[in-house]
């Protein structure tokens, strides 16, 4: 009997240990303004060279200064990345696929395949019933029907290592960043293809850079977009082109951006929390 009660007291100790852990930020790479709210997907792993091993990802709902568990870590989730919601559905990139839970109902997530040779899965973006996907690894984004019964990714266009996409109206904008995350090429900048429906790949600016998450504003007239390399969030203005920094914080490791009316949500991975950065009032606040 004494046995059984340390069996169960332990099972439930290490319960509580890991809803703990849970609902707290671990290597965040991306929000969604969701409902009020903000979702943010993390890898949950304790390092990030083994969030590209395990499948210990969860997501959290933050609203209302309150963390609280959305998708718990079902072995689903390796390394979950950009977010979309449609038709009650949420799709979320996991590395080489597309994990899809259905948010009103508790059945086992469909899983969107890529090709073999996809192994960075990276960001989407949702336009009507279409869902855009950037490849990082493969040079690819890719388009998905979602009016179809069966979730099918056809190859779209080809863009150097493509990582955070944003559109504004028929307008694409995409963030460019090196394959292996470090070596900045000529050909890491920021592209815009200015009619999705009769594609063209053009360089926005001409400044290489660690080019991370991307976001529109509500006039189409900025576009902010994330980098590594300086710990920075630019803006830059789509008709002179001019670019300048608008939040800067050493340290910073800034991933895909988000931005809600003047609320720009900063993602900082390495460091397990969100950055709230009111661009009109400069007022800024923290989540972890």
């Amino acid at each position: 009997m004494k046995k059984y009660f340390v069996l169960v007291f332990t099972a439930l100790l290490f319960a509580a240990n890991a809803s703990l852990a849970q609902t707290l930020i671990r290597f965040n790479e991306s929000v969604l303004p969701y409902n009020g709210g903000l979702l943010i997907p993390n890898f949950g792993s304790k390092t990030l060279k083994s969030a590209q091993e395990e499948a210990n990802g969860y997501v959290l709902y933050y609203k209302d200064e309150e963390l609280k568990p959305f998708i718990p870590a079902d072995g689903y989730l390796k390394h979950p990345t950009a977010m979309a919601v449609y038709n009650n559905k949420l799709f979320i990139c996991n590395s080489t696929n597309i994990v899809v839970y259905n948010l009103q109902k508790k059945t086992k997530p469909q899983i969107i395949k890529f090709t073999t040779k996809d192994k960075a899965i990276n960001d989407l973006f949702l336009k009507d019933d279409t869902l855009y996907v950037s490849a990082t690894d493969t040079d690819t984004i890719y388009k998905i029907n979602l009016k179809t019964k069966k979730f099918k990714p056809q190859k779209w266009i080809t863009v150097p290592s493509p990582n955070g996409i944003a559109i504004y109206e028929n307008t694409m904008y995409i963030a460019s960043i090196p394959k292996d995350y470090k070596n900045i090429n000529s050909e890491n900048v920021v592209y815009v293809i200015k009619d999705i429906n009769s594609p063209v790949v053009e360089k926005l600016n001409n400044a290489p850079a660690l080019y991370d998450g991307i976001a529109v504003s509500a006039d189409g007239k900025i576009v902010y977009v994330s980098d590594w390399h300086s710990s920075s969030v630019i803006a830059i203005d789509t008709e002179t082109k001019l670019e300048k920094p608008v939040f800067i914080q050493n340290g910073m490791t800034p991933a895909d951006i988000a931005l809600e009316g003047t609320k720009l949500y900063i993602p900082d991975l390495v460091n397990h929390r969100v950055i709230l950065f009111d661009i009109q009032s400069g007022k800024t606040n923290i989540i972890q």
